[in-house]
């Protein structure tokens, strides 16, 4: 069974080409809609649930994880030592390096606005977009799709334009990660705020 523990050579992925995709917060991808989404889909989705391709990503950075907080704590009883083990709260963002500075990017991350004749204007305070996010990886070598789900996030952008002269101009934004009423409670019947998708998930869904 794919779903138990032991030995899935189709799970062994390397995220060669990928993308991030766009959606209103709290849009959830069913099985039937997985197949559609491919690096180089524009859009997947209709109406109210459809999701936007973000365009080039940097392929010197890809997108990073970082949890903080979570740390362990071990408390005894009288009877018993390490009676118990209990974690602080964690919290999760995620950091994407657009190299795509056209309009659209700038308006997406940087909430910024058409000026009179040309260019767009932006703050420099921060003002958070409620999205959802999708980062889908694919591996050209076995053409293995795998993907995170975001339902819900808070996102700003997180420096202004990296200038460099041996890449691609990189505009950076980070996610805050939360909890997403759509999504499942875990096992412990806790409120969740990711979802994997497998390779498996994606071929069973074609």
């Amino acid at each position: 069974m794919a779903d138990e523990i032991g030995i899935h050579d189709d799970g062994v992925l390397t995220a060669v080409r990928g993308t991030i995709f766009m959606a209103k917060a709290d849009t959830i991808i069913g099985a039937e809609l997985l197949k559609q989404f491919t690096v180089d889909a524009a859009t997947v989705g209709v109406d109210e649930a459809v999701w936007t391709n973000l365009g080039h990503m940097s392929n010197d950075n890809l997108p990073e994880f970082a949890l903080d907080g979570g740390d362990a704590t071990t408390l005894s009883t009288w009877l018993k030592a390490s009676f118990r083990t209990q974690y602080d709260q964690t919290t999760g963002t995620v950091t994407f390096n657009s190299v795509q500075g056209d309009k659209g990017t700038f308006k997406t991350l940087y909430n910024a606005v058409d000026m009179t004749d040309a260019g767009v204007a932006f703050s420099l305070e921060k003002t958070p977009i409620n999205k959802a996010l999708f980062i889908l990886w694919s591996d050209t070598n076995t053409t293995g799709r795998a993907g995170l789900l975001l339902p819900n996030t808070d996102i700003a952008f997180s420096s202004l334009p990296t200038l460099s002269t041996d890449s691609f101009v990189e505009f950076s934004a980070q996610a805050n990660i939360k909890t997403s009423s759509t999504l499942p409670h875990d096992a412990a019947g806790k409120f969740t705020s990711a979802a994997y998708f497998s390779p498996a998930d994606f071929t069973a869904a074609v």
